[in-house]
């Protein structure tokens, strides 16, 4: 496969449809600050949203589902310090160095590519089916530190810029802030000068609760849960979201995940900021909420594709999460 090559702090997407894609798939201008490309082979989709912000920072927002095992070449020049968050099946990523390191499963890291280097990032059979969401921001540590009234850059920061390594890292695995401020950016449906200045604030949102999740020390979800946990509640989460009409109970989404009852539950209010079913319910709400932004479907037809057979039900929880009647919407 031919390679992606990324220049500085953007992704340059028009190599990214050339070389990855092998197509000339459109650049689409959503805004005059956005760009999107959107890719649909042999099943394999997804879509790259890429912005900058008045801030100084960089933003690649990207969802993707793969059918079947692939693999993705990236040309990587140097470049400032940049923030990822990667959630959903896990990517083996190799490096030119000799490195080699996953992502995905929740992860979030901050690295800093000292020198011309290649990656291969590669998917096995087991993320068939999945949505992998990832988003990277980029930004000058000088930038930064204006951005945080800082002399100098948080410790954890300062070591990735003072070592001497191709790619030297932090990594952790996410905090619920971090899973929430990503599902708002990937899931933002705001437009026009709106979704700039949404987008301007959860940008700058994110930075910070990225910050302050390093200067903690700790990691995000819990001492108590492991890599091997977090992975599994990943698979529990994506069960619930998949079955969201017809949702499993507790023992057999924890049959399902591989985890026993109580670490479900434990898990996933620790990992995703909410129990099980709260959980659930915000999702079928939020995606209600969508539908019913871009008009697909009236409020009766919107309940029954969220999992609502009581349309005055949906009405009232609805009316309890955002304040507002869904018939009011859209």
């Amino acid at each position: 496969m031919d390679a992606m090559r990324i220049d500085g702090s953007e992704r340059d997407l028009a190599s990214f449809a050339a070389g990855v894609l092998r197509s000339a798939a459109p650049i689409e201008a959503p805004t005059p600050f956005e760009r999107r490309v959107r890719w649909d082979l042999r099943g394999n989709t997804g879509l790259i949203s890429a912005f900058t912000l008045r801030s100084g920072i960089s933003v690649a927002a990207v969802r993707c589902r793969w059918e079947q095992a692939a693999a993705m070449v990236i040309d990587h020049a140097p470049m400032v310090l940049e923030f990822v968050l990667s959630r959903g099946p896990v990517m083996r990523v190799r490096s030119s160095d000799g490195d080699d390191h996953l992502l995905g499963g929740g992860t979030f890291h901050v690295g800093q590519v000292k020198r011309p280097m290649r990656l291969v990032c590669e998917w096995d059979e087991s993320a068939r089916g999945q949505d992998q969401d990832n988003i990277c921001l980029t930004i000058d540590g000088r930038r930064l530190r204006e951005l945080l009234g800082a002399k100098v850059l948080p410790a954890p920061i300062e070591r990735v810029v003072a070592h001497t390594g191709a790619y030297p890292r932090a990594a952790q695995a996410m905090s619920p802030p971090l899973y929430r401020l990503l599902d708002e950016i990937i899931g933002c449906d705001a437009r026009g000068l709106s979704r700039q200045l949404y987008l301007e604030a959860k940008g700058l949102e994110l930075m910070a609760a990225m910050v302050d999740l390093l200067e903690e020390g700790e990691r995000a979800a819990s001492p108590l849960l492991s890599q091997h946990d977090i992975a599994r509640l990943e698979r529990a989460r994506h069960i619930l979201l998949a079955r969201m009409v017809d949702p499993p109970t507790l023992p057999e989404l924890a049959r399902h995940a591989g985890l026993n009852e109580v670490k479900l539950k434990e898990g996933f209010r620790v990992l995703f900021g909410a129990p099980v079913f709260t959980y659930l319910r915000h999702h079928r709400l939020d995606e209600a909420q969508r539908l019913l932004r871009q008009r697909a479907c009236n409020v009766t037809e919107v309940s029954q594709r969220v999992g609502y057979e009581n349309p005055s039900k949906f009405a009232a929880a609805f009316r309890k999460r955002f304040g507002v009647s869904p018939s009011t919407v859209g």
